[in-house]
């Protein structure tokens, strides 16, 4: 600070001897006020110091020259003296007043030039002949040259310039500017793309002497337009050819009813669930912009014209609220794009199965631009219906062979409690025709005669639930009653053939979720396989145990183990396959509809050989919650 303080004291001490010595001399000297006038140099000495430093010198000029007219020449004041004093003070005012206008003028050109110079568009001043006399920042940054290498050379030589020079000759003259777009060539050769401005200089006569061109660069804006079209372009074209409906909707109708009916506090989706008049006018608002071909086609329309401006008013039946309740409710809380299975009446009046996909796109205000897409999944859904349909039958016949193969258990079973029933019958009958009947006798004949009777009707309930055809039902089971009705099912096979059953973990894993027909097939499947599976088995060593155990992810593993001979080599991933087998009398496809049972009610079956003897098949259902409905047994 102190360097840049010495030339303005320098300037200062200068200015203020000047003025002194002339004080003096006109003062002193014989030449009647003359020599006053020379205080303007004073002034135009303190000129670059600014407007305070030209006034003060203004008005202490005028003071010492009013001074020096005072103290040396009034005494022999003269017409010329007077005249002289009066032409020194007004030359000091004129100095005075043109030095501050100067001084201003000065002030603005100087912040023109900073903003120029601050600019980020390019600012060039050339002559009439394209000599650069100005280069900005702006100017060295986007075309590579520097200030000094670039004033003083030819503005086309530098840059190339390509512009339509007829229009823009003829526009400088009449207009005095032009705009228009430039092309212009950097210090490496990228050739660029301007938006220029053209302003023609003229000197004080109203000859042109130059023009001052601006240009700001248009290059990226052009390559983000040509990209933004191609992205337009490849998002019609697949629009357009997409083999699945979509169709762009205007959904602002139905965030407006959406906002004022569901109450600020509230879950959206949780609330529209249990208001189906606001679902169905709110899905019934959005209006169709533009459909794809697809879109025609799953609507039934006649074009695309009778789709564009219209709504979907009276396309939900009553059995699709509930789905658009939920795509609704996640919109409204702020998701930009949802999915639900629902329906949709087409205009030929066809109900179809649709998977409908609506997302918010980027530019869209309010749900004012939605892209909405469906997937026309009724043949799928039908013909899952008709595969569920099948296996339901093929799983009932699987229960029908497998009672054949039970015959003789299920013919014993029944024939003990009957056979019994015959001699208690008889023993009664027997006391009641003695001279004196022993009605005590009579009466617990009787009572072992109902007892067997009950248990004859259990073993035939147990045998037509496994044979009745009846569509699956999920319920509430407790496992332990599943497993103990399939061991006696095959109680007497398991005798036969020397086999101990057991059950373990059973209190632990004490109800599933599944339906009770179709689980208890399944476990009577692998019961009967692990005892054939033991005939090469010594006696002693045959062993089928059945336990149950929790799982992580809210399962329940029930396995059933034997202690026969196992799977021979990798046949144990294959068993599961239909038509598959590793016994000479088998069919392959007790495994299979065993395999198609568990994974139809959320679960996976799957068999592998023990650690010593045997094999091991296990499979999982969904445990049941504490809160759920009672155990249905």
């Amino acid at each position: 600070m102190a360097r840049s303080m010495i030339p303005k004291r320098l300037l200062i001490g200068s200015a203020l001897l000047l003025a002194l010595t002339i004080f003096a001399f006109d003062l002193f000297s014989s030449l009647d006020g003359a020599i006053a006038v020379l205080h303007i140099a004073v002034i135009l000495l303190v000129a670059p110091l600014g407007r305070r430093a030209v006034i003060a010198a203004g008005l202490g000029t005028g003071a010492l020259t009013i001074a020096a007219f005072l103290g040396g020449h009034l005494d022999a004041l003269t017409d010329g003296s007077l005249s002289r004093f009066a032409v020194s003070m007004v030359a000091i005012g004129i100095t005075t007043l043109l030095s501050i206008r100067d001084q201003a003028t000065r002030t603005t050109l100087g912040e023109q030039a900073r903003i120029l110079e601050l600019s980020h568009d390019t600012v060039i001043i050339r002559s009439m002949d394209g000599t650069i006399l100005h280069w900005n920042e702006g100017a060295e940054h986007l075309y590579g040259w520097t200030r000094r290498e670039a004033i003083g050379r030819r503005r086309d030589d530098l840059l190339h310039c390509s512009f339509p020079v007829e229009e823009v000759t003829a526009a400088l003259e009449r207009d005095g500017h032009w705009s228009g777009e430039v092309a212009r060539t950097r210090r490496d050769g990228t050739r660029l793309v301007l938006a220029s401005r053209w302003l023609l200089r003229r000197d004080p006569g109203g000859r042109p002497i130059g023009v001052i061109e601006s240009s700001s660069d248009l290059t990226e804006k052009r390559r983000a337009d040509m990209e933004r079209r191609a992205s337009e372009q490849r998002y019609r074209a697949i629009f357009d050819t997409a083999g699945f409906a979509a169709w762009e909707s205007d959904w602002s109708e139905a965030m407006r009813i959406l906002t004022e009916a569901v109450p600020p506090d509230a879950n959206a989706a949780s609330w529209l669930a249990q208001h189906s008049d606001v679902v169905q006018a709110g899905a019934c608002a959005a209006v169709i912009r533009n459909a794809n071909q697809a879109a025609i086609a799953l609507f039934g329309a006649p074009s695309r014209e009778a789709l564009i401006g219209s709504t979907l008013r009276g396309r939900y039946p009553e059995d699709a609220l509930e789905s658009m309740a939920a795509l609704l409710g996640a919109l409204a809380g702020g998701e930009r794009s949802a999915e639900v299975e629902t329906k949709l009446r087409t205009i030929d009046g066809r109900t179809v199965d649709i998977v409908l996909r609506v997302t918010e796109l980027l530019d869209s205000r309010d749900w004012s631009n939605m892209l909405v897409m469906a997937a026309d999944v009724t043949e799928r859904n039908e013909a899952r219906a008709r595969l569920e349909q099948t296996s339901a039958e093929l799983a009932h016949a699987g229960r029908v062979s497998m009672l054949g193969q039970l015959a003789a258990s299920i013919a014993h079973e029944v024939n003990q409690p009957l056979t019994a029933i015959i001699n208690y019958a008889k023993s009664g009958r027997r006391w009641l025709s003695r001279p004196e009947p022993d009605l005590g006798e009579v009466d617990a004949c009787l009572e072992k005669v109902g007892a067997n009777g009950a248990r004859a009707a259990d073993v035939i309930a147990r045998i037509r639930a496994l044979a009745r055809k009846t569509p699956p039902q999920a319920e509430r089971l407790d496992l332990g009653d599943l497993i103990e009705d399939a061991m006696a099912l095959v109680q007497r096979e398991a005798r036969a053939a020397d086999v101990t059953m057991r059950e373990t973990g059973i209190d632990e894993a004490r109800a599933v979720i599944a339906d009770r027909v179709q689980v208890q097939q399944v476990l009577v499947n692998l019961i009967i396989n692990g005892i054939q599976a033991m005939r090469d088995t010594p006696p002693a060593d045959r062993r089928l145990d059945i336990a149950a155990e929790p799982m992580d992810g809210g399962m329940i593993r029930i396995a059933v183990s034997d202690s026969g001979s196992g799977f021979p080599g990798d046949t144990a991933r294959r068993i599961f396959e239909p038509f598959y087998t590793t016994k000479a009398e088998g069919m392959g496809m007790g495994l299979s509809i065993c395999r198609s049972i568990i994974e139809a009610q959320g679960g996976r079956i799957s068999a592998e050989n023990n650690e010593g003897a045997g094999a091991t098949v296990a499979f999982t259902l969904p445990a049941a919650a504490a809160d759920s409905p009672g155990i249905t047994s």
